[in-house]
């Protein structure tokens, strides 16, 4: 495999799909449905297939239809198949270091779902939700359940979307002490007004529910990052920390000496 950079052919591609082996290029029925029906791609379009870690690889768009339509949960669709060929070799992209994590609050769904959507566009590694000591949406375990899998789909499809080959790890719904017993305190900062410049020395940051953190949360971990001035809501203050850590990763931003 060659290990370079994402290049302008993975940009142009028509579409980014993920398989489970570059070597079968078998599409799941949802992407199919999307290649051949949705972007209506024709014979032939460039499509990048990758397995979610880093490897991918350029394919043509093939349709196998030749069936009567039918319909299958309320839309129409073609009995016949969707499908990739391979149409170039498989190159690999180095998983950028340091792995990156915003955690942040659950807030209401439609505003969780837009800020992961987002935080993926961007490039972050893992995104957490938080149960804060002041969160209030706070769904049960069903509930729980039900949104984390609903934003790993936006997550996936925000992959998809934005030409990414890697697919970023939604966690499980966590407290902060959770999030402290599974990664180093030092590198792990809260954001909260009046704290230091953001850097990648603390490549997890978490942001808290609009009623700021609990006193005692406060007290659990030593690192606040700003965000800037004024009270921010969640996605807000998430997508601005993402935004921070990713430009200071890609050295978009370069910090002050």
């Amino acid at each position: 495999m060659a290990v370079c950079a994402p290049d302008a052919e993975l940009r142009a591609a028509a579409a980014l799909v993920f398989v489970e082996d570059l070597g079968c290029l078998d599409l799941c029925d949802d992407d199919a449905y999307h290649l051949g029906e949705v972007l209506r791609l024709k014979p032939g379009e460039a499509v990048a297939a990758a397995d979610g870690a880093g490897a991918w690889r350029i394919c043509a768009f093939t349709s196998l239809a030749a069936a009567p339509r039918g319909r299958e949960g309320g839309r129409a669709v073609k009995a016949g198949r969707f499908g990739l060929e391979a149409a170039g070799p498989v190159h690999l992209v180095e998983r950028p270091a340091p792995k990156l994590e915003v955690g942040f609050s659950w807030a209401k769904a439609e505003r969780t779902e837009w800020a992961v959507a987002k935080l993926v566009e961007l490039g972050l590694d893992l995104l957490t939700p938080l149960v804060a000591d002041r969160t209030i949406v706070r769904p049960d375990r069903d509930g729980t359940v039900r949104r984390e899998g609903r934003l790993r789909k936006i997550a996936r499809e925000a992959a998809m979307q934005s030409r990414r080959p890697f697919l970023p790890e939604i966690g499980t719904s966590r407290t902060v002490e959770e999030v402290l017993g599974r990664s180093p305190v030092s590198d792990i900062a809260l954001a909260e007004p009046g704290g230091s410049p953001i850097s990648l020395a603390t490549p997890v940051v978490l942001v808290g529910p609009e009623g700021g953190w609990s006193d005692r949360e406060l007290a659990l971990v030593g690192n606040k990052v700003s965000l800037g001035d004024g009270v921010l809501r969640v996605e807000t203050a998430a997508l601005a920390a993402g935004t921070l850590l990713t430009a200071l990763r890609s050295m978009a931003l370069v910090p002050p000496s």
